[in-house]
């Protein structure tokens, strides 16, 4: 389950209100949680030192995960503050928070590993950025890519996937920490090749297709030495597709993935997923059933329907989303009841956390 908590007052009411959404969470059966937190929001005036008090309030999230006995999916933020983009490698730097990838890497490195450290102990899984193949622009530097800045953004991918991995790594060897590399959560709005299916983009928006990133990060290719096998772990995917759709749609992603997986599976999870053409609590309901076929076929190892609350009226979705209302109320019971009755034919231990897993971090 996601949580879209407005974080930015770092403060004891933000805490408290992402609090309550995590308790709406687990009051629905759900034992992991999709969170994170944006570069820009975390670091101080250069863009790579964290910023303590951020720190704290971080710890304090995570920590009220932890104690509800909630698994962890750490979603490292897309926003670089304009600090990161201060090298001579940087093209016509931003002058605000970007989503834009040309940030100097030596930033870059040095943020992920102060993040690492504090994030690591609460959980295994980080996703890399989220959804920077449509948060971009036209006129973002290309640096020469013969396609474009889309293509430049491909190639920046398999470069921070492979900074990353080795920042884990060194992690994992100096303190024991188990890492597991997620995808970007891989838009997946639409797919040219079934155009009259799903969500389409807007005309002029920039989107670069979750089978192109994939392909990309594949090599086009089963290669044994392609990112996709040798650094990530897990392909996260967004699906927003109608209920008579949703299965094929997915099913057509799945098929890309494993044509470029050399050899076993790959673990596929939705980290974020809704009926994207039919916003009714009916039409969800229809969605998640599709999805549940999904999950128990074994195709898709964990799923998060996006959202549980919208926490943030600045970012205009409003409850076009969700399943309780900006006040709490409950607005798509048919869809709740789903899910608690999906979740409750899975033994708690296997959702949640116990025991020693319990106890807060300092």
């Amino acid at each position: 389950m996601d949580v879209n908590c407005n974080l930015w007052s770092a403060d004891q009411t933000a805490l408290g209100e992402c609090s309550k959404d995590l308790d709406l969470i687990s009051g629905l059966g759900v034992g992991t949680v999709r969170l994170g937190a944006s570069w820009d929001f975390m670091t101080l005036a250069d863009g790579s030192t964290l910023d303590p008090n951020k720190v704290a309030f971080l710890k304090s999230l995570l920590n009220a995960a932890r104690t509800r006995g909630m698994k962890i999916l750490f979603q490292v933020g897309m926003y670089a503050p304009a600090s990161a983009y201060q090298c001579s490698a940087t093209q016509n730097p931003p002058t605000a928070s970007s989503p834009r990838l040309d940030f100097c890497d030596a930033t870059f490195t040095k943020y992920l590993g102060s993040l690492m450290d504090v994030v690591l102990p609460f959980t295994a899984d980080i996703e890399l950025f989220n959804e920077t193949n449509w948060s971009f622009s036209a006129t973002d530097p290309s640096y020469g890519d013969p396609n474009g800045v889309s293509g430049y953004i491909l190639n920046r991918s398999k470069t921070l996937y492979s900074e990353t991995r080795q920042i884990l790594n060194t992690k994992s060897q100096s303190a024991g920490y188990k890492t597991v590399l997620h995808t970007q959560g891989i838009s997946y709005f639409y797919n040219s090749a079934y155009p009259n299916n799903g969500w389409q983009p807007p005309a002029g928006s920039e989107l670069i297709q979750a089978t192109d990133y994939i392909n990309a990060m594949g090599n086009n290719a089963k290669s044994a030495s392609s990112p996709l096998n040798t650094t990530i772990d897990v392909v996260d995917v967004h699906p927003y597709f109608g209920s008579t759709e949703y299965d094929m749609m997915v099913q057509a992603f799945l098929t890309t993935v494993s044509n470029l997986v050399s050899s076993g599976a790959k673990p596929i999870w939705l980290t974020e997923t809704n009926n994207g053409t039919n916003g009714t609590d009916a039409g969800q309901t229809a969605a998640f059933n599709q999805l549940k076929v999904l999950m128990n076929n074994g195709s898709v190892a964990k799923a998060f329907w996006y959202v549980v609350r919208n926490g943030d009226p600045s970012n205009g979705e409003g409850d076009g989303y969700s399943i309780y209302d900006y006040n709490r109320n409950l607005i798509r019971p048919q869809l709740a009841a789903a899910i608690q009755a999906y979740t409750a034919t899975i033994p708690s231990s296997q959702r949640f956390l116990s025991g020693s897993y319990l106890t807060p971090i300092q």
